[in-house]
């Protein structure tokens, strides 16, 4: 018996057909919510490694990030909030087979043991740029725009302070460093969709006073209505800590 195989195309308009608009239909939002309720008390999200080490992310997002790389093929990757470095050494991973130039880290505490992580791996270290400071620090950005320059490829993940006031600086900050057809990531938007945090009480940010907030106030002001939420990622992957946060520049 003659085995069947349908084609790429084939296989991709199935999929899109199965997977639309599928994360906000009521059934399935419900068991989401449940799930990460469940799973973010015991830390699930600390659970995914890189070259052993910690990444503060689902493994479906970090999916999500890969694709939006092999997609785009930016030059540069900005990560606004970098912890045990695990996932600066899978972005510069990915850089390091597809090519691009720098992954930049920001964040406000970066400890010597990040960098002896980061040296260890002679293939990858070259590729990675720490900043120490606030991603609302101008001389940050600064610093930021005078390696970035002109380019035109560039993805932004914020995922630092997750307060509302912070996250809608960092929007307007570093929207304006997005091109068309690039993206820049609203990180921890599920947050809004918890009465208490899920990540503890004793946070700055909460329903009502987050990542979500920040990222409404933003697509209505001028610069944000430069930008069209992708939702098709979400609807495939559908575990993800930052739904509705994916956001496709769409003019200059």
């Amino acid at each position: 018996m003659k085995k069947l195989i349908i084609t790429k195309k084939k296989f991709f308009k199935i999929k899109k057909r199965f997977s639309n608009n599928l994360f906000f239909k009521k059934d399935f939002f419900n068991l989401y919510k449940k799930f990460l309720e469940k799973t973010l008390k015991k830390r699930i999200a600390h659970q995914t490694l890189w070259f052993g080490e910690p990444i503060l992310q689902l493994p479906q997002d970090l999916l999500i990030q890969q694709e939006l790389i092999y997609k785009t093929k930016p030059e540069y990757f900005i990560e606004i909030g970098v912890a045990w470095s695990g996932s600066l050494l899978y972005f510069s991973s990915i850089f390091n087979s597809i090519g691009g130039k720098k992954i930049i880290g920001v964040d406000t505490f970066i400890p010597k043991r990040i960098f002896q992580n980061i040296l260890r791996f002679k293939n990858l270290k070259n590729y990675i740029k720490l900043i120490k400071g606030s991603s609302t620090d101008i001389k940050v950005l600064n610093k930021i725009k005078s390696i970035i320059g002109v380019s035109k490829k560039v993805i932004i993940h914020l995922d630092s302070d997750h307060s509302h006031e912070n996250v809608l600086k960092e929007l307007n900050l570093y929207s304006k460093l997005i091109k068309k057809g690039s993206y820049l990531i609203c990180g921890d938007t599920h947050i809004e969709f918890f009465k208490k945090n899920p990540h503890g009480e004793n946070k700055n940010y909460s329903k009502n006073n987050n990542s979500m907030t920040a990222l409404k106030v933003f697509l209505k002001t001028k610069e944000g209505k430069k930008f069209k939420q992708d939702f098709s990622f979400q609807n495939r992957y559908l575990l993800t800590l930052n739904p509705s946060g994916y956001l496709k520049k769409i003019k200059n």
